[in-house]
This record gives C-alpha cells, structure tokens and sequence, in this order.
C-alpha cells in the first residue's frame, strides 16, 4: 500500500509504498542522509505520529527512525531537516569516460571523468555520486567544484580484496567507459556568517576540497580552517590545500598526523587537533567527513567544547568490498 508522509515543520509531502529515504527523493524531496546503510544516523528522524517498521524490523509508532531502513505501514507525520538548496537538482545516471588519472599514493587514485557534450549534471559541492564498473557499483565523494569543462574528480582510495579497488587499481585506462549515479547526499555548505571548519579523514577531504573551490569561486569572506588526518606524512597529496593558505589570508590549513613518522607538524588525532586550538567552538560551523568512528567521536567531543548541536555537518563513509 502506499502511504501519504508528511514532513514537519516544511509541510511538505510524499508518498511512500517501500522505503522511506528512497520514495522522499524519488519525489525531490532531498532528506538528510550520508551512508544510505544505516552506519551513520545521519537520516534519523523523530516519528510524530503513524506506524513503522524500523532499521531493526521492528514496528514502532513513536522515537526515532533511520529513514533509509525503514518502511512506513501507514500514513505518518515526520520531524526531520528538508533542504529547499537541493530540490532542483535531479539524480540521474550518465556515462563518462576517464579523461585523466594519477596514483598519488601508493593506494590513492584522483581520476577525472569528462561527460557526453551534451550532459547537464548539476551538484552542490559536498555530495557524492555512485560510480557503476563492470557491474561493481561504490559511493565516492565528488572532489571539485563545477567547471565549465563538465569534468567530475574522484578519489579513490585502495581497499584490500576489494572488488572495485581490484578493478580500478589493475584495469584502469584513458577512455575507459563507467557509469555515474547521481548526485546524492545533504553534505554542502549552508547558507551562513559564521567561521568554517573543515574536518577530513583520508579521502574525507575530497568533498572538502570541492567546498573549498566553491568558497573561493565565490569569494566567500568566512574564515575557513581545513584540518586534515592521515597516517602516514605521504598521505597528504594534495599541496593545493597548502598553496591556498598561502594565498588567501582567511584560509588555514592545519594537516595532522596520526601515525609515527619523521614529521615537523601536528601529530595526533585529527579532532583533537581542532579542541587544542579552540577554547570554544561556539560560534563556528563544523563540515566533517570521513569514517563513521571518527565522525561519531568528534561530534561529542564538539558539542563538549560549546558547538551548538545545529552546527555540525557529516558525512560518513565506510570500505565497501
């Protein structure tokens, strides 16, 4: 049966027969969500009022609900975050072919794919699209802002015995032909005064990297502080980032090492790094992106140093074999 969902306090509606998530942005109504697998809770709602069936099979008619694994049994009223930035842009499937690819790391790929002429994909710098090849479809972050060339950046990080990391690191050629789903996802930079940071773990900073693009291309008067981990000191291969705070006086760049190593700069967790510098987050917006633990610890961590609950931003991720 299908079910009429309403979402507080924007009245909009839609309806669902299937899975909540997926039915609201068939209908563009773009709802919060990151991982899609129920990882990262970024989809949490507080159901207001009808019957679901929830992320643990079980039918609930109150608390909260992970919209992307769960099923509504009847019609319902939702409390959850709609996003008006993203109703126009529309998910599609496309085909692109690889324009160029380089190994920065020993298990970090950057690939650029180029779209047909006459292909219109639009995106909010932050969002990620599911790359198709060979049957193997992975969600990857998108890494640049729009161009005018149509190109979209990839980075794609090895995984071990993993089926696309096999295909990619062992298959990949100029032209190659792939398919892109998107965009997804509710990472992108809202509407603001307040100061940015930055958060990234590993390819976490791709979509950082686009939001940064993005600010620049608009001038964006924010001070802005990009604060990057990695484990090893040869993991931080994108010396743009440096370059940029080297230029523009209201962006700071702050790469942290996780890991042992012969390393002159800060050394520990890449959160952490952001409180040592802080006396309080009050007053500034948090964009995070990386593994669900690291986001799930630094959000707390956060919010014990004066961010207000609204102001922090995620976007998870997690390997996929």
């Amino acid at each position: 049966m299908t079910f009429n969902i309403e979402i507080h306090p924007s009245g909009k509606c839609f309806k669902s027969d299937m899975n909540l998530l997926e039915d609201a942005i068939s209908q563009s109504i773009p709802l919060e969500h990151s991982c899609k697998t129920g990882e990262c809770g970024a989809c949490s709602v507080e159901l207001l009022s009808g019957t679901v069936e929830n992320e643990n099979g079980v039918v609930v008619d109150t608390g909260t609900i992970l919209t992307c694994q769960s099923k509504a049994l009847s019609d319902a009223v939702l409390k959850a975050n709609y996003y008006p930035e993203l109703a126009h842009i529309k998910q599609q499937t496309l085909p692109c072919k690889v324009a160029a690819f380089e190994y920065v790391t020993q298990d970090i790929v950057v690939i650029r794919f180029r779209f047909p002429p006459t292909a219109k994909f639009d995106y909010l710098p932050g969002q990620y699209v599911d790359l198709n090849f060979k049957g193997v479809k992975r969600s990857y972050s998108i890494a640049n802002a729009k161009r005018e060339c149509k190109e979209l950046e990839l980075h794609i990080r090895k995984v071990p015995n993993g089926q696309m990391s096999e295909l990619i690191f062992g298959e990949l050629k100029d032209n190659q032909l792939m398919r892109i789903e998107g965009p997804k996802g509710t990472f992108f930079v809202r509407d603001s005064t307040r100061p940015l940071i930055l958060l990234a773990g590993g390819t976490g900073v791709a979509p950082v990297k686009a939001i940064v693009e993005e600010l620049i291309k608009n001038e964006d008067p924010r001070e802005v502080y990009i604060y990057w981990g990695m484990p090893s000191s040869e993991g931080f291969y994108l010396e743009s980032l440096e370059t940029i705070a080297k230029e523009k006086s209201n962006f700071h760049y702050i790469p942290v090492l996780s890991g042992n190593g012969d390393w002159s700069g800060r050394k520990g967790l890449v959160h952490q790094a952001v409180c040592e510098d802080f006396e309080s987050l009050e007053k500034y917006d948090v964009y995070a992106c990386g593994s669900p633990i690291m986001i799930d610890t630094a959000k707390h961590t956060f919010f014990e140093k004066g961010l207000l609950q609204d102001s922090f931003y995620s976007d998870a991720f997690t390997p996929s074999k």
